[in-house]
Parts: C-alpha cells; structure tokens; sequence
C-alpha cells in the first residue's frame, strides 16, 4: 500500500493504493479532518469502494451460466491493491484489472478505474469500469464515504427529494420491501441505526449535507438512483456514511441470477460505464 496526495488552498486529500480509498479529507479552513479515520473500535475503513456487488449476494452466492461463485459483502475491489495510472496536480487514478483471483469470486473480466480530482473546496471521485470480457458483464458498485458528526448535534439534510421513503434490511443483511416514511432533514441519532442502514430509492434526491448547527461543512452530490445512509448499531460512532450506489443487497425472497438482480448493470462487450459523486467542503 502507498498513499499519495493531493492539495489546494482548501483541501487536503490522501488515497490509499489499498482499495484506491480515500484516505483523509482535511478542511485547512476549519482545520479538522472531515473523514473518519477508521478506528477498529468502531469501523476499521475510511471511504471504501464496493465492487463488484452493493451489500450482500443472498448467502453470500450468486449464479451465472449455472455455476455458483461465492463473494463476501461489498465485493473484493476495498480489499485489493490498485495500481497509479495517472498523476497531475490535481488528479489522480488508480487502476484493478481482472485476474485469475478475481474469476474465482466473479465471473467476468474488468478494469475498474478510480479515479479523485480536487477543484477549489469539490472532490470528484470518479468510476469507470470497462467490460474486457467476451460477452455482456454484470455488476453493481458504490461509494460508502464515511465523515465526522457529532450525534445529537449534527443535522443531515437531503435536497430536491419528494415523499421520501426508506426501508430496511433483515438480520441476513438483504433488503426488505416495506417502506417507512423520512424527514428530508433529521438530527442524527445512533438509535437511527438500530436496524442498520437506511436504504433509499428513486427519491430525486441528489445533495446530502451535514451541519453542525451553524453551517453546513460537508456536502454529497451524486446523481446515483439509490443511496444508503449509515453508522453502526448500538456504537455511538462519530461518524456517518453517506453512500451513492448503483445498486443494492438482494431481497431477502430474492430467487435469481446475477443478470436479474435489482438495480444491478450490465454492460456490452467493450462497452465503458463511468460515472462520479462529489464531495464539497
């Protein structure tokens, strides 16, 4: 692992060639670091990548072409070690290519592209994953950023959503149906998270923001058709995960393949998927 860095009047960012994660998020302005910085007591990661499944496969297994590949929560991509492929004064790109490990686990051949890019006080991070492989290709991938709160006194607010709604997953980790009604602005409270995360669809929100009461010191922007909000249960972690995902966990009565998973992608042969979230002191 090695990480290399980025820097501006505003901002000071680290990436981890570990899981191309982003490393540290420091606000020069106030002075504090905005990312969690992974205490194990709590939540060993920082920002990690989920590729190339959101959450979890039913079982931890799903099926393709009638063989069964097994892969734990979150996919492989936040546990391997990405190579640098591009470096500027204000960009940076990692890359993870399919191997004869990764086949084992997931059945398609990839590159995976992360890329960070710092403009003024707004980091974009960017994805691309390109299909190298024969045929079609499926799969799933998220950001699970994690940043500083205060509960009790930090403020979550979600912008430009309608008849918010959330639902839940079960002990097993996968998505139950039923939804329950969401303020777009909510004190955060770790009994929030007594039941995990909070999953939430097709909303048209598209900025999460966190305040500390006065003002508002981190922003989330992403145009991801679905996001998780999350801390740990029962923890009273200082911090919260603001996730952009392009897709999700299974259902828990969820019966099929990896080509008909819910919310899940599929690209062509050579085909190229990109797209990027931003996080804005």
């Amino acid at each position: 692992m090695s990480l290399y860095s980025l820097e501006n009047e505003y901002v000071k960012i680290s990436v981890n060639t570990h899981g191309a994660e982003l490393y540290s998020l420091f606000d020069k302005a106030a002075g504090k670091e905005r990312l969690w910085q992974g205490d194990s007591a709590y939540w060993g990661r920082r920002s990690p990548v989920l590729f190339p499944v959101v959450g979890k496969y039913k079982g931890l297994k799903t099926s393709y072409m009638g063989k069964e590949y097994s892969l734990g929560q979150h996919g492989f991509a936040r546990d391997m070690e990405f190579s640098l492929v591009s470096q500027s004064e204000n960009h940076l790109a990692f890359e993870l290519l399919s191997s004869e490990e990764t086949l084992l686990k997931y059945p398609f051949k990839f590159r995976l592209v992360c890329s960070f890019t710092l403009s003024g006080k707004e980091l974009t991070a960017g994805w691309l994953v390109e299909n190298k492989d024969g045929g079609d290709i499926y799969f799933s991938i998220g950001a699970h950023p994690a940043f500083y709160c205060e509960k009790g006194k930090t403020v979550l607010t979600m912008k430009n959503g309608k008849d918010l709604q959330y639902s839940l997953l079960n002990e097993e980790g996968l998505y139950l149906p039923q939804k329950y009604p969401l303020s777009a602005s909510f004190a955060l409270d770790d009994s929030i998270f007594d039941r995990d995360a909070l999953i939430v669809e097709n909303s048209g929100v598209n900025e999460i923001s966190l305040s500390d009461g006065e003002s508002e010191y981190i922003t989330v922007k992403f145009d991801a058709p679905l996001f998780g909000i999350w801390s740990p249960a029962g923890k009273n972690a200082p911090f919260v995960c603001i996730e952009p995902w392009y897709g999700r966990c299974d259902a828990a009565d969820f019966e099929g393949d990896i080509t008909s998973r819910q919310w899940g992608n599929r690209l062509k042969e050579g085909e190229i998927f990109k797209k990027e979230y931003k996080i804005i002191l």
